[in-house]
């Protein structure tokens, strides 16, 4: 059977979830603590009286330029137990995704997947997101302090994005509760990737998130492979502090020998990543994939942009009218028109794992 979570069920869906993924429940409980979250958010398939599957939609306002916004539909925890795989459940629930996607204001749905043929089938498409690998070297930030954010930081860090990623589009419009409950920032060991910077004089110009990811040796050993930086922000003309906390996560990485990973745009990018490390390549996060649930929504979200928008758009596939919304490059095998672009020009499109579903 195929139906909405109820909502007396959420402890049996986290069971299902901390079963197959290796995070415990509370990772997985802001899902309904979300106030926008709804039962019908959260498909199951139950077999016998037992929860075998399950996957989750999280709804999120993105930019898309000159304040405006649009509803994006992220799929989230796909989740089936080993024991009942290969029947066609996720196919399903997605499916049933798709109808609750199309009949609300959704503009689109985004995911993140390294099985792309599984969702390709299904009717979603490939667009690779902003994403840029950097060999890290020691960068001289001396004279400036970086400490781990503290719980009344909060507002200033608010701010501080608000301020950066106003004109980014693609970026997550924030407001409290969604701070509090999907950066889990009350929990000091989530908050635990932010770090504030404070220049000689103590004054505090800007915030860095970074990933760190972790790998194995032959040995079983867990080391650091890579540091991520998942976002940073401070007053948009604060160069020295953005080019401080860049020189921050580069030493970082470099005292831990492991890689750096940037996901920022690619005018970010030039005028600030380059200056510091020569050695700087555009990678794509390869695993964003895209669907749009309204072609009529997007039409009129171009519109807001360049009037008019442009015919026979369906013709650039989903991926490349969404390119083409954001100013994103052009996903691999689309071509789009040389008068298309000079109306919907290249701009700082960004996703940040901040914001991982």
């Amino acid at each position: 059977m195929f139906r909405d979570l109820r909502p007396e069920e959420q402890a049996a869906c986290l069971d299902l979830w901390a079963q197959v993924f290796a995070p415990s429940h509370d990772y997985f409980e802001r899902y309904f603590h979300d106030p926008l979250w709804q039962p019908r958010y959260t498909r199951v398939c139950e077999v016998g009286g037992k929860l075998v599957a399950a996957m989750q939609l999280v709804r999120r306002p993105v930019r898309i330029g000159n304040g405006r916004t649009v509803w994006m539909a992220g799929i989230a925890n796909v989740a089936t137990l080993p024991e009942y795989r290969g029947r066609g459940y996720a196919s399903q629930l997605l499916q049933d995704l798709h109808a609750v996607m199309d009949s609300e204001d959704f503009a689109f749905g985004l995911l993140f997947t390294g099985i792309h043929d599984f969702y390709g089938r299904l009717g979603w498409e490939r667009l690779p997101l902003p994403l840029y690998q950097a060999t890290p070297m020691p960068i001289d930030i001396s004279g400036w302090r970086f400490r781990v954010a503290e719980s009344d930081d909060l507002p200033r860090i608010q701010r501080w994005y608000a301020a950066r990623y106003a004109n980014y589009p693609l970026s997550v419009q924030r407001d409290d509760p969604y701070w509090r409950i999907w950066t889990r920032w009350d929990d000091p060991q989530w908050r635990s990737k932010f770090y504030i910077a404070e220049d000689a004089g103590g004054t505090a110009r800007g915030y860095i998130a970074l990933e760190t990811y972790h790998e194995r040796d032959e040995n079983g050993n867990r080391f650091v492979s890579g540091i991520g930086v998942a976002e940073l922000g401070c007053d948009p003309e604060d160069t020295e502090a953005a080019r401080m906390l860049l020189g921050f996560a580069s030493q970082t990485a470099h005292m831990a020998d492991a890689g750096l990973e940037i996901f920022l745009p690619e005018a970010d990018i030039d005028r600030l990543v380059r200056p510091l490390l020569p050695d700087v390549r555009w990678i794509g996060n390869g695993g964003a994939m895209v669907r749009i649930c309204c072609w009529e929504t997007i039409y009129d979200a171009l519109e807001t942009l360049s009037a008019p928008a442009p015919e026979n758009l369906a013709k650039l596939g989903q991926a490349g009218a969404l390119a083409l919304l954001f100013g994103l490059p052009a996903p691999n095998g689309v071509q789009i028109p040389p008068d298309l672009r000079e109306r919907y020009p290249l701009r700082p499109a960004c996703y940040s794992p901040v914001d991982s579903f």
